[in-house]
């Protein structure tokens, strides 16, 4: 044998012992990749089972946040144990538009009564809270300029006195407020009533 074949040999010889040893290599690597990808997967699993308590809340947690609003016009926050009621008013009755979120107001309510026999109309006007704070003016969708131009007024009253307003609002003659100094925390008047006869 000359040299030359030896060499061709060799070569040969070579390519076919390195490539047994990459296929080798590489098989191993296959093999095993996916026993590691395996328990990967199953640690992915396990981690990403929830318990039924948790996928509730995930479910609570995205309803809530569908239903929460942006208020452009914000309201106090309600004392515990008591209520937000809204009255309507005009701009006269709402004290010009000075009546804002955390103000104390008094609030008249007004009534109509007919006497049939004499056939006279009688209005009165009652004192029917007195201190009452107020947790906003306008709508909630209200800016800054449309919630100085209120037609509603939110009150935080106490159940009894959402009563009392609830079916005084039923009267169409409405609501007066009056604005009142912070200072002021004097009570005691509520009910006081004034009655005239209707003139034509």
């Amino acid at each position: 044998m000359n040299t030359k074949k030896i060499w061709i040999i060799s070569l040969i010889l070579g390519l076919a012992v390195a490539g047994v040893v990459y296929l080798t290599i590489i098989d191993k690597g296959n093999s095993s990749t996916p026993a590691s990808a395996t328990v990967s997967q199953d640690n992915a699993e396990t981690k990403s089972q929830k318990t039924p308590e948790e996928v509730e809340k995930e479910k609570q947690a995205k309803k809530d946040k569908a239903l929460q609003r942006e208020f452009t016009n914000p309201i106090v926050d309600v004392t515990k144990g008591k209520r937000a009621i809204s009255i309507r008013v005009n701009l006269e009755t709402g004290v010009s538009g000075y009546v804002a979120p955390n103000s104390m107001v008094d609030v008249i309510a007004y009534e109509s009564s007919k006497d049939e026999k004499k056939d006279k109309e009688f209005r009165s006007a009652v004192l029917v809270l007195e201190n009452v704070k107020v947790l906003t003016s306008g709508k909630s969708s209200d800016n800054k300029e449309a919630s100085l131009l209120y037609e509603t007024v939110t009150l935080e009253v106490t159940p009894e006195e959402g009563v009392v307003l609830s079916l005084a609002s039923k009267d169409k003659d409405g609501f007066y407020l009056m604005l009142r100094n912070t200072e002021d925390k004097e009570t005691g008047k509520a009910g006081i009533k004034q009655t005239r006869e209707v003139i034509k």
